[in-house]
């Protein structure tokens, strides 16, 4: 049973925006890459992930617009809708989210440098003055302790003055 032009057609436009769609879905996973500063395991157990649900994704429309034959035009449709993607939205996707990774870098230092330091210098001054308080009251306090018990033992060893 042949296809009409009109339904072939239609089948292109779909396949244009599900390779819109999948260009988008691996959009998601290369702003990942941005922010996480993913290594070379990740992406590429990230790529055979894209890839494979791209394969299904292909399988699912070639099965609901042609009953499961491959065409060309299908294929052809979805590599263009995701080259548009990537040449038009993709790209400024990518410089946002490079865009905004600046920013809270930047926001990220200015915290560090005038919030984050300044207290922990505070809290660090604040907990020496403590602990050398601490080591000067336990000084004061465990030597006449110390001379206590010594005086103590000496006093029970030596023997009793006869008078």
């Amino acid at each position: 049973m042949g296809l009409t032009l009109e339904e072939q057609g239609q089948g292109f436009l779909i396949a244009l925006a599900v390779g819109f769609a999948l260009g988008a879905f691996y959009d998601v996973f290369r702003i990942f890459r941005v922010f996480a500063r993913s290594e070379k395991r990740q992406v590429i157990w990230q790529d055979i992930f894209v890839c494979f649900v791209a394969a299904v994704i292909s399988f699912l429309l070639a099965l609901a617009v042609n009953w499961g034959e491959v065409r060309f035009y299908l294929l052809a449709g979805e590599a263009i809708g995701m080259c548009v993607y990537f040449l038009t939205l993709g790209e400024i996707t990518l410089r946002l989210s490079h865009l905004l990774l600046r920013i809270l870098t930047a926001i990220k230092n200015f915290l560090f440098r005038w919030i984050f330091h300044p207290v922990g210098c505070l809290l660090r001054w604040i907990f020496h003055g403590v602990c050398s308080a601490g080591v000067k009251i336990a000084k004061v306090t465990i030597k006449p302790l110390k001379f206590r018990k010594k005086r103590k033992k000496s006093l029970e060893t030596s023997p009793p003055n006869s008078v």
